[in-house]
């Protein structure tokens, strides 16, 4: 087994105790991409989730990128990259982005020319509720085939994640009123 093949373990390793002892979204997500980070050198990397009942898509964890990067990162279903990932569950890559009027740059945080984006879905039950996306400097084709790849396997273990966090939440959020109301009357 290659040393790739043997970092790539090891972080589906320490991912999976992240999401085994991780109860909040952010903290999680933040924690993946210092796995990522750490691990494998993703240095630039976004994790998007949907608003509940909304089209929009808001950056909840970030490598690389400032709060105003952050905070411009907003994209409607279908809209640029990150956003037709989502509207199709289909993943993308972006070999370079200087080249592709579709890569929106919102978060004005790219500027080199040659960079590579891969960005997957998260889908759970069917349903995108988020993307994962990395930057790639200088990458060839096997390269970004391979961490698509690898990209996938790890949205597929954060999405039962942030579903059942999110669904914790709710129900949480749900009694509390309930208790309110029941206390008001």
């Amino acid at each position: 087994m290659d040393n790739r093949a043997n970092a790539e373990l090891n972080v589906l390793y320490k991912i999976s105790q992240a999401v085994a002892h991780q109860h909040d979204v952010s903290a999680l997500l933040r924690e993946v991409l210092d796995i990522l980070e750490t691990e494998i050198g993703f240095t630039m990397g976004t994790l998007t989730l949907r608003r509940p009942d909304s089209d929009i898509l808001v950056i909840e964890a970030s490598r690389g990128l400032t709060r105003d990067e952050i905070r411009r990162g907003q994209y409607r279903i279908g809209e640029g990259i990150t956003g037709r990932v989502a509207q199709t569950g289909k993943a993308i890559v972006v070999p370079d982005i200087s080249h592709d009027p579709a890569f929106l740059n919102r978060t004005k945080a790219r500027r080199i020319q040659g960079t590579a984006f891969l960005c997957v879905p998260i889908i759970h039950s069917g349903m995108v509720i988020g993307t994962m996306s990395i930057d790639l400097p200088g990458a060839d084709k096997a390269t970004l085939d391979r961490d698509l790849s690898f990209l996938r396997l790890v949205a597929n273990l954060l999405a039962e994640a942030v579903a059942a966090i999110r669904h914790q939440i709710e129900e949480r959020d749900s009694l509390i009123a309930e208790n309110q109301r029941l206390l008001s009357e």
